[in-house]
């Protein structure tokens, strides 16, 4: 499959980067990706009505008042254009409009490659992928289940391990942890072996007496009275 990625900016520069890291996770994977670079959202709209689709829309927003790139989303939006999209941004300011435009995510720049990996992953899975919205110092941001190791709760403080090494912190709860998981074990990819960490199971690996082994190397301590039941877990996920 090749995955089409629009890029939208006044800044060659930036354009460019996230090409660049665009490329950079795709090289691992089995498919590929064509990025197109726009130089304004009028650019975007027009590619559009010439019937260009793409499977990602990334968007800078100026830093005013009313940035052209939110007007253009919504734009797409009323045309039916479902596919996910993004912005880049300076500063937090419109991260409330963003989300009301339907985006999957809204990123500080400097963006890391961690964080556009992030957002490609989930991009890049059937409807997006699920994802969890999460306050941190920094602003809202969305984690695709499907990046997230593990999560660790400490002094009222929810530790989001992802898979690619990142550890993003939320505010202090105002909720018990139980409410920040049960979405999350809902899914059916995520077991809670003991009441302040949650795993992923597809990135388990190895279950041994009192412990889940994590790929990143992490062992999650697993209280006698919930073996069975996370072996169980691990087991009907391997099994399927």
């Amino acid at each position: 499959m090749i995955f089409h990625i629009a890029i939208c900016s006044p800044d060659g520069a930036l354009r460019s980067r996230l090409e660049h890291q665009c490329m950079e996770f795709f090289a691992r994977r089995e498919d590929a990706c064509i990025v197109e670079q726009l130089q304004s959202p009028e650019a975007l709209l027009q590619q559009d009505a010439a019937g260009l689709r793409y499977e990602l829309y990334l968007i800078e927003l100026a830093a005013v008042a009313r940035p052209e790139g939110l007007t253009a989303a919504a734009e797409l939006r009323r045309r039916g254009r479902r596919a996910p999209l993004a912005f880049v941004a300076r500063t937090p300011a419109h991260a409330y409009s963003a989300y009301r435009v339907d985006a999957m995510q809204y990123l500080l720049l400097p963006v890391h490659q961690q964080e556009l990996s992030a957002l490609l992953a989930r991009a890049t899975e059937p409807e997006y992928g699920p994802s969890v919205t999460v306050n941190t110092a920094e602003g809202l941001r969305a984690l695709p289940y499907a990046g997230i190791e593990y999560l660790e709760c400490t002094h009222h403080i929810v530790h989001f391990h992802l898979t690619t090494g990142e550890d993003v912190a939320s505010l202090s709860l105002r909720v018990p942890f139980s409410a920040v998981a049960q979405p999350l074990l809902a899914d059916g990819r995520f077991v809670q072996p003991h009441r302040s960490y949650v795993v992923n199971l597809e990135a388990v690996q190895l279950l041994s007496p009192g412990e889940v082994r994590m790929r990143s190397g992490a062992r999650i301590p697993i209280p006698r009275g919930r073996e069975g039941m996370v072996r169980e877990a691990v087991r009907s996920w391997t099994d399927r």
